[in-house]
């Protein structure tokens, strides 16, 4: 599958990533999921558990998240835990969600196929960007592609903040030559997303 520009991006925003949050990187990881639909209700109810790794590990369960069908109280759930701490999360919307059964790979009269799940996200005024997840389970793929979006702005975000740190230090020392590059690196972090500018 060809990559798109929005992909490209996303793969030199990791690049600048890697460099400066290094080990200390923010990583989610699933755990649990459950839903629950009643015929006499247009909402589900999700409940759902994951680990955070940065420079420690910290398991969150949010309960009872109603939405417009699982993934809508998912990603709702989400960005309203994690925006509290990032701004910018505040931006993502979900723009599509699409599930494509993997038949070819099934052995078993199709039941077993694996599912490919595309989350789309709109991402303020900086277009879409899409995350893809793999598995057996619909719903298992949703929220690791869900985890998988707000990973990447969660590291965004903590990036910029980093950053915006060494550049003040950079300018007291007046190294014009690290300045430039940090600049640069901001300015691949706000193709991707937009992020409060505060002051140091």
């Amino acid at each position: 599958m060809r990559k798109t520009p929005q992909q490209f991006k996303r793969l030199e925003v990791k690049q600048v990533i890697g460099k400066i949050l290094k080990d200390t990187r923010t990583t989610l990881k699933p755990l649990s999921i459950t839903t629950g639909e009643s015929l006499a209700d247009n909402f589900t109810t999700t409940d759902f558990s994951f680990e955070i790794y940065d420079t420690d590990k910290k398991i969150v369960s949010l309960g009872e998240q109603r939405g417009k069908g699982f993934v809508d109280g998912l990603f709702t759930g989400l960005r309203d835990y994690f925006s509290t701490d990032y701004e910018s999360l505040k931006s993502l919307a979900l723009a599509d969600y699409n599930v494509n059964p993997l038949m070819s790979k099934s052995k078993n009269m199709g039941t077993d196929a694996q599912a490919s799940v595309m989350l789309s996200v709109q991402v303020g005024k900086n277009g879409i960007a899409e995350f893809q997840h793999t598995s057996r389970s619909m719903i298992y793929s949703s929220f690791s592609a869900a985890l998988e979006a707000f990973q990447f702005y969660i590291n965004c975000e903590r990036c910029f903040r980093k950053i915006q740190i060494f550049l003040k230090d950079a300018q007291k020392r007046n190294r014009g030559d690290i300045m430039s590059q940090y600049v640069y690196d901001l300015s691949k972090l706000t193709e991707v997303n937009t992020y409060e500018r505060k002051t140091i």
